[in-house]
């Protein structure tokens, strides 16, 4: 069965054991950094130390953080998958608030986070093919000193909010992105002040995750009354794959259908490839509503559209979205085309989507 790499968003709604396990690649690696520097060094307020880059992959240079300005600072690495499936989302970013003077910018260097093997060659490699859907920054470093300064003691790799005073405004995931923006560009509010709001805000969310698996409706009730005190966050991605769980799950499933439709409707709209995985990943388990799969279908089809049939995981998912409706054929046809779209990535990935893909019918 087809898994994608929403799972840590999943599992910090509690509801990963219903849609794991995850890409294998992003649990093959061993991250020592935490095990060697426990507390974070770099924190909300502290001005941004500076980014030591040996190539600008895509995007225009960013020798320094200009005053006035708003930078978001993304690390990841080719292999771990869950940041790269953010990606399309920090593109979205990127041209909804280009003009507002914020650079986006996805940062990784070799051997960063003490695992090797992620080279110039296959940074470079995965910017050709990716970058001209993203439009955001990529930059490369050979040394390791700038992913050490910003990441040193983080769990996982983050992403940082740089405020217009060159001061640290936000250290998370990328998910908490849509409320924290429109506070650093509209300004008015310290780097310090925009961090504690945001800690609160995160307290409340992981209040409301916690009534998730003791019961259902309570957990459908928290969910809305979070909503309602955070309006900005109706959209946010675990907020909204948390609303599709529990009202798919719930008797009423008229509401979860509803909810469904005008979710993926929306995302098809916005171009928003990550809404569209989630939505299949819950939809395509709802084989006993047809209507429910065919809307697995369609938002895995429009995934697929959306990156231009480029994404091996995309292509993936179709194929598995396919082959759960019924449709073998179309199943082992976009299997195929998977396997041929990973040629080139990270070995740990292609040997994923070869194994998957096997299983949904290519080369038989």
């Amino acid at each position: 069965m087809v898994r994608t790499t929403l799972f840590m968003v999943l599992s910090a709604l509690g509801v990963a054991s219903q849609l794991a396990p995850v890409i294998a690649q992003d649990n093959l690696k061993k991250d020592r950094l935490t095990q060697e520097n426990p507390a974070p060094s770099l924190k909300v307020g502290d001005l941004a130390p500076a980014l030591k880059v040996s190539k600008w992959l895509q995007g225009d240079a960013v020798r320094n953080f200009e005053p006035g300005k708003v930078y978001v600072v993304e690390f990841w690495a080719t292999w771990c998958g869950a940041p790269i499936r953010y990606m399309p989302y920090l593109a979205e970013l990127q041209a909804r608030y280009r003009d507002q003077g914020v650079t986006i910018i996805s940062f990784t260097s070799r051997d960063i986070r003490g695992v090797p093997d992620n080279t110039e060659e296959k940074v470079a490699a995965f910017v050709k093919k990716r970058g001209p859907s993203l439009r955001h920054t990529f930059a490369y470093a050979e040394d390791g000193s700038t992913a050490d300064a910003w990441l040193k003691g983080q769990e996982h790799f983050c992403t940082f909010v740089v405020d217009r005073a060159g001061r640290i405004a936000y250290v998370g995931g990328p998910m908490f992105l849509g409320m924290v923006l429109p506070k650093v560009v509209a300004g008015g509010a310290s780097a310090k002040a925009v961090g504690d709001e945001m800690a609160k805000v995160d307290a409340d969310y992981r209040t409301m995750v916690a009534t998730f698996n003791r019961d259902p409706e309570a957990g459908l009730r928290a969910l809305k009354e979070f909503e309602a005190r955070y309006p900005p966050l109706a959209d946010f991605l675990p907020v909204v794959s948390a609303k599709l769980y529990l009202l798919l799950k719930q008797a009423n499933a008229g509401e979860g259908k509803k909810y469904a439709e005008a979710l993926v409707a929306k995302a098809i709209k916005q171009n928003n490839i990550v809404v569209l995985e989630l939505a299949y990943l819950q939809l395509r388990d709802k084989k006993e509503s047809k209507e429910l799969m065919t809307l697995a279908v369609r938002a895995a089809e429009a995934c697929v559209r959306i990156d231009g049939g480029r994404g091996a995981q995309s292509l993936l998912n179709l194929a598995d979205a396919y082959l759960v409706s019924g449709e073998k054929a179309k199943a082992k046809e976009y299997a195929r085309k998977a396997m041929a779209a990973a040629a080139g990535e990270p070995s740990t990935f292609q040997q994923y989507i070869e194994k998957e893909a096997r299983k949904l019918g290519a080369e038989k």
